[in-house]
């Protein structure tokens, strides 16, 4: 194991915490369902010993939203940059992620913190609460990459794109973080976690997720972590203008047809989010050589809440 031997802002309002709490939550849960033999324990050892954090029960799950907290504190107001990486594009008409034009500036975006915090997992410091807050970087920011309006500029990543929801006045942002999540799969609590893992888990293994597999690991070479975030970012960009920002939703009411189009996005975008970690995380901690896809499946459910 590797371990063995963690500007101006760029179009999200401070505000935003991509997925909320539970779909951060789930991202870290489903990555747990595919981790090799092992790495569960290490990963729980490294956050076992985080000085900055004390977990009765040591997981990925339960440190899934701490960057977002940490963000808005005065220690770590230097992290908000890391969360996003705001493309300079023109939707719904033209969609795409530039990486001299998008992530400039002091901090960076979420594809440099992405392969800066990797590598310091690769080549850990030898104070281990550097390491567990470069592990909680990491897992944070899988969920944000593929969060879609958190690879946008326009109107500060939909923040200022005002919408109806249910008939209150809301920002499109907001309604993507977490309103669609909680018709979707239900309130942050424990049962809500158990039961959407379970049908993404099903739909990886055995559903409509299978196929897209080889594709979502397509690049997974911890070595090259620029390119690969860079390339998950454009992948998820690209749904701003299939679906996600259209010229009429200023001001109406969201439709029936459009959650239900994006709720299906949503639950696709946790379950990369989810897979992508877990072969990232094996790769790091495990037996796999680099750039090798590697998924555990697991022969039950493993549910890490405190």
């Amino acid at each position: 194991m590797l371990l063995s031997a963690l500007v101006a802002a760029l179009g999200l309002a401070s505000s935003a915490h991509a997925w909320g709490q539970l779909g951060h939550k789930t991202v870290a849960n489903v990555a747990l369902q595919f981790l090799q033999p092992g790495v569960r324990d290490t990963l729980n050892a490294i956050l076992a010993e985080d000085g900055h954090k004390n977990l009765s029960v040591p997981s990925i799950v339960n440190v899934a939203t701490w960057a977002d907290g940490y963000s808005h504190s005065a220690e770590g107001e230097w992290t908000k940059n890391f969360h996003f990486i705001g493309a300079k594009d023109n939707p719904p008409f033209q969609c795409d992620v530039d990486m001299s034009r998008d992530c400039q500036g002091q901090g960076g975006c979420v594809v440099t913190a992405i392969a800066n915090y990797t590598n310091q997992l690769i080549y850990p410091s030898r104070n281990v609460n550097e390491t567990a807050q470069a592990l909680k970087f990491v897992v944070h920011f899988f969920g944000d990459i593929t969060q879609p309006l958190h690879t946008e500029s326009l109107a500060q990543g939909g923040n200022k794109i005002m919408i109806k929801w249910h008939g209150e006045r809301k920002r499109l942002h907001g309604v993507w973080d977490t309103a669609m999540i909680d018709q979707l799969a239900g309130p942050d609590d424990v049962k809500s976690l158990d039961s959407w893992t379970r049908t993404i888990v099903h739909e990886i293994k055995n559903g409509m997720y299978k196929d897209s597999i080889p594709e979502w690991l397509s690049c997974t070479d911890i070595h090259d972590a620029v390119g690969c975030a860079l390339q998950w970012a454009a992948d998820t960009n690209r749904l701003i203008c299939n679906y996600v920002i259209t010229p009429d939703l200023k001001g109406k009411e969201l439709s029936d047809i459009y959650y239900r189009g994006a709720s299906s996005i949503i639950q696709q975008q946790i379950a990369k989010g989810g897979v992508r970690l877990a072969s990232w995380l094996n790769q790091i901690f495990g037996t796999t050589e680099p750039g090798i896809v590697s998924l555990h499946e697991q022969d039950r459910l493993v549910l890490q809440l405190s």
